[in-house]
Order: structure tokens, then C-alpha cells, then sequence
């Protein structure tokens, strides 16, 4: 019997700097095919996407976003619509700042899929979030190599979840974290939690609050996580203020990425290097992609437009 086929969906908005660890991550991970959509970048993103795009690592599209609209939700229906997303037997949303690490098997994505009874509809996986670690500034290199401290697995931020759901087009819409408005023939989902452990939901139920979030009592790692570098560096966590949320409608100002936000989530002291399991296959796909001298070219311009947009922000007070 073949491996399932795994699809994996993306929103961005100036993030050039780290897309190029994002791909190369997840598919060294088994992601067949992944789909990225870029909102208003102005850093360069859609020149380096369209290079990936050219050399078959990726699909992307741009797209603009009006007042009042949430960019996740439109970038994810407008990839549905222009993509075969649903051609998968399996489909995920991440972040880019989310990196899926798989403690069993080989430590791939299959290995992961493998492990779910053929009754499970949907896998959610917990977040495991990084914080700074003592980096005071950004500087260009793997984001998965540089923040290795994390916090306690019971904590709060941990309790978010990421997930994947089999049988895509069973499902009318796109949220951040699941599919939702199930429109398939059970009246009732089996969701394998990242230990293993299953339980059930009512498919006709509000899937995006059922798969969003779990309590403190009942994070689960044990199998795989998804690892979030939600602050990076203090100066970096900056600029995504200024970028504004994808969750959110456009327009509105970013209440949720404060000064509490980042001193909640970049107070983790905890070494965790289990993620550099995979650092020889990653830096061999980097080194492959980058090869490439448009990914390269646009690579690296997306670097230093970070870098000249960290070094005219005004002093921090």
C-alpha cells in the first residue's frame, strides 16, 4: 500500500528570511506538496516564492486583503480555489514561525500518519513554544538551530493545537488551526491526540473551537508536537508587531502580540535539541535549494530588507 499523501498550507506576509527553512523543513519531513499564499509582501517574499514555485519546491500565489477581512481565511480559500489542495488524503495549516517534530519512526510526517488507527479523522498536535534563549538580536541562519529553550510542556501557550485532518474536501472551510464545517458522512470525528490517545466529537459542531485548544491537563507530546518560535529575538518580535496578525480582520490593530505576550512566551529555559534530528537532512536541502541562483539571489535579499527594517526601528522603551 502506497504512504498517504500529506498536503501542507501556509499564509504569509513579510517573512522572507525564514521561508526557506520552512520549505526545506517540511519537506524533508514528507510533505508531498505545499501551497503558500503572500499577503502584501514587500520584502521581497514573492520574488523568492516565485523562485521556489520554479523549481517545483512549491505552489504560492499573491493576494490582497481588504479592510475587514481576515488575510489566513482569504489566503487559505484562495489557495483551495486555485490549487488542488484537497488532492491529498491528508491536509495541514501552519505558520511559518511552526515546525513539525515527530518523536517516532523515522521522525517524519508518514511515520506520524502511519501511527493513526484507519478510523482517525483527525491528528492534533500540540505546540511546544521556543523563546529567545538568551539571543538578544536577530541575525540570519535556521530559526530551528538558534532557539533551543522552551517552556515547561504543561504550560498555557503549550496548550494550542495545530492540526491534520484526512479526507480534505470533506470539509467547507479553512481555519488556522483545523478544517472546519464538515460536510462527510460521520455524525461523529475521531480526533488521536499527540500521545496516541483518541477520543471523539461531533462532526457537526463548531470544529475551528473544538481543535483550537486544549487545557494545561491535557497537552500531549509524547508522539510529535509542532515546535513554535513565536518571539524569536526581542528586535525581530518587533517587526511582527508591525505586521499585524493574520488571524485577525485587516485593519485592526495587533492587541494580541504585546509586551505580555512576549515575556509569557520568551521566559522558556528548558534546552530541547530534539528538533536537530533532523539538522544534516535540513542543511542538505537548504544547500540544494540555494544552489538555485534566483532562490539564493532572493534569499538573501530578503535577509538584509530585515535586517535595514530591524536597524531603523526606533529605540525599544
Amino acid at each position: 500500500m502506497p504512504d498517504p499523501t500529506v498536503h501542507l498550507l501556509t499564509c504569509i506576509r513579510n517573512e522572507g528570511p525564514f521561508l526557506l527553512e520552512f520549505v526545506a523543513h517540511h519537506l524533508t519531513l514528507g510533505f508531498d506538496r505545499i501551497f503558500i499564499a503572500a499577503n502584501d509582501c514587500d520584502d521581497g517574499s514573492v520574488r523568492l516564492l516565485a523562485a521556489l514555485q520554479s523549481a517545483a519546491h512549491i505552489d504560492f500565489l499573491r493576494h490582497s486583503v481588504a479592510s475587514g477581512k481576515v488575510p489566513q481565511a482569504e489566503g487559505y480559500a484562495r489557495l483551495r480555489d486555485r490549487f488542488d489542495v484537497d488532492a491529498a488524503d491528508w491536509l495541514m495549516m501552519l505558520d511559518v514561525d511552526e515546525f513539525v517534530n515527530v518523536h517516532m519512526g523515522d521522525n517524519s510526517v508518514k511515520a506520524l500518519l502511519a501511527a493513526a488507527p484507519a478510523d482517525v479523522d483527525v491528528i492534533a498536535l500540540n505546540a511546544m513554544t521556543f523563546g529567545p534563549g538568551g539571543v538578544a538580536q536577530w541575525h540570519p541562519g535556521p530559526v530551528t538551530h538558534q532557539f533551543l529553550h522552551r517552556l515547561p510542556e504543561g504550560h498555557k501557550a503549550n496548550g494550542a493545537l495545530k492540526t491534520l485532518s484526512r479526507n480534505p474536501g470533506h470539509y467547507g472551510a479553512i481555519h488556522n488551526h483545523s478544517l472546519t464545517r464538515y460536510h462527510g458522512p460521520k455524525a461523529r470525528l475521531t480526533v488521536m491526540r499527540g500521545d496516541g490517545s483518541l477520543r471523539g466529537i461531533d462532526a457537526g459542531g463548531p470544529l475551528w473551537r473544538e481543535l483550537r485548544h486544549v487545557p494545561r491537563a491535557e497537552i500531549r507530546h509524547a508522539l510529535a508536537q509542532y515546535n513554535h518560535y513565536a518571539t524569536k529575538t526581542p528586535d525581530a518580535y518587533r517587526l511582527r508587531q508591525l505586521r499585524g496578525r493574520g488571524a485577525g480582520p485587516m485593519g485592526e490593530p495587533n492587541l494580541r502580540h504585546d509586551a505580555s505576550y512576549f515575556a509569557d512566551r520568551a521566559s522558556g529555559l528548558i534546552r530541547d535539541t530534539t528538533i536537530l534530528r533532523y539538522a544534516d537532512r535540513l542543511a542538505a536541502t537548504m544547500a540544494a535549494m540555494l544552489a538555485d541562483s534566483d532562490i539564493r539571489h532572493w534569499h538573501h535579499h530578503a535577509e538584509r530588507v530585515f535586517a535595514r527594517r530591524l536597524a531603523a526601528l526606533p529605540p525599544a522603551g
